[in-house]
Parts: C-alpha cells; structure tokens; sequence
C-alpha cells in the first residue's frame, strides 16, 4: 500500500504545515501534511517503505493508559452482534473433531495496538486492539469450564512491529511474543492459528501446517490476486477439508474483522 504528499498548484502566501489524517478503504490511517509548494500545485509524496520496526507510540502514553484503552475495545468488541453471533454458534458445538482438541495458539500479523506504523505515518491502533480483544474473548471463551475439550496452554504472538508497550499489553492478556521466525514453527495440526492481520501470502504459507481452527480474512475472494501454483493447491485443499463461519460485520470498526471467518476442520485430513 502506498501513500501520498502533497504538490503544489499556484503561489501564494507560505502556510505552515500541519499534520493530517486520510483513512483509505481497507482501515489505514495515513498521517500526511497539507504543505504545498511554492506554485501550490499539491505536491505527490514519494511512497514510504513499509518499515517492519517497532512501532511509535505517541508521546505521554503509558501502559496504564493503553491497559484502560484495551479494556475499553474489549467491552465492545463483547457487546457487538459479531462476537454475540459467534458466541452462540459456538454454544451449539460448532466445533467438533480435531478442532475441539486444539492445545496451543498463535497469533500472527497483529500490529501494533501502541503505536504508529510505517515511520510515524500510519494509525492502525485501533484495529489491532479490536483484534487483540476478540482473541483474549475467545481464549477466555475456551478457558472455561464447560469446554473441557479445548485446552490452550500456550497463547504466542509475533510481528516485528511490536513495541515496548505492545510486549507489556501482550504480556498481561497471558499471551507470549516471540520472534520471527518462531511463530512459524510453532504451527501444527492442534493450533488455533488466528491472523486477522495477516497478510494472505503468510497465511497460505501457515496453512500448510495444517491448523485445526483458523480465524482470519478472506481466502477465495473472486477479487483477489491469482495464487502461484503451489500456493493455489494448499488453499484448495485446506478449503475442501474445512468449515467455516462468515462473522457478521462488526460495526465499531468495519476493517478489523473484514470478511473475516473461523474456519475448523471437523474430521482427520
């Protein structure tokens, strides 16, 4: 993805530069100016290298602050119709076979839910604190009592883009972080891999492994890119051997969960 600065059409009088925020379709935040050249024609930024450092988070924010952030897109994400229509589906035994035996989970693709993206110029916080709630919800959800047959040990995260922040906030929803290329490995045939973040081409190469449970975005969209040959036969098979459920949308924030599913393999394959 790619985003623009300002050129410039005419002169006039120098204004002082201020910074701007431009949403686009899929849910990025883009941090401009509105600075225009001397001829004031709007000046096209060069693109910015998607950078996969720890993110920036604003100044004065503390984990406490961000803690109350959390708690607070924790509390809609539990109140809105798409965990609600995904809890009951859950209570009627949507998931039966293998993928009622998941003991680990991984988290791939996650974002920052601190900070800013892309040196500074991208706002995504709160996309991955709805992500980073529903996961916590549905880990509480296979932590309870009544659903004995689901026993996750073990919660990592991974994204190179994780800040000190993020490592904290992580660490108090009981979730482990992990580098790359950790996460990768950890990935088998009993994992709850959950990558609503994730972009497709990490997700097919995940898939391979054979996950039991999977929460993430579209797979066969008419609309998306053609696969590589190879990469095309393991979303083939993966497809033809699952179940799945489109969450409804989720209407604080459409991007988070777009055309997201959980898809659950229901016998040995």
């Amino acid at each position: 993805m790619m985003t623009t600065q300002p050129t410039c059409r005419r002169k006039g009088k120098f204004r002082q530069p201020r910074r701007v925020q431009v949403h686009d379709e899929e849910g990025w935040t883009h941090i401009t100016t509105t600075n225009r050249t001397a001829s004031n024609k709007l000046c096209v930024l060069s693109p910015i290298k998607d950078l996969l450092v720890p993110a920036e988070s604003p100044d004065g924010l503390t984990f406490q602050k961000l803690k109350k952030q959390f708690e607070w897109h924790k509390r809609c994400w539990e109140e809105s119709q798409s965990w609600q229509a995904l809890k009951a589906a859950l209570d009627n035994e949507l998931l039966t076979g293998p993928a009622s035996k998941v003991d680990n989970c991984v988290c791939v693709g996650l974002g920052s839910p601190s900070g800013f993206l892309r040196g500074g110029w991208v706002d995504r916080r709160a996309v991955s604190l709805y992500q980073l709630a529903a996961l916590v919800t549905m880990l509480e959800y296979f932590a309870r009592k009544d659903t004995p047959s689901i026993s996750i040990k073990d919660c990592s995260a991974q994204d190179p883009v994780f800040n000190a922040l993020d490592k904290q906030l992580l660490e108090y929803a009981g979730i482990r972080v992990v580098q790359h290329p950790a996460a990768f490995t950890l990935i088998n045939e009993r994992t709850f891999l959950y990558a609503p973040g994730a972009e497709r081409v990490h997700i097919l190469d995940m898939l391979s492994s054979n996950p039991a449970l999977f929460f993430g975005g579209t797979l066969d969209d008419e609309n998306l890119v053609r696969l590589p040959d190879d990469n095309e036969q393991v979303l083939l098979r993966f497809l033809k051997t699952r179940r799945s459920m489109l969450l409804p949308p989720f209407d604080p924030n459409i991007h988070s969960f777009w055309k997201s599913s959980l898809f659950w393999r229901p016998e040995e394959s």
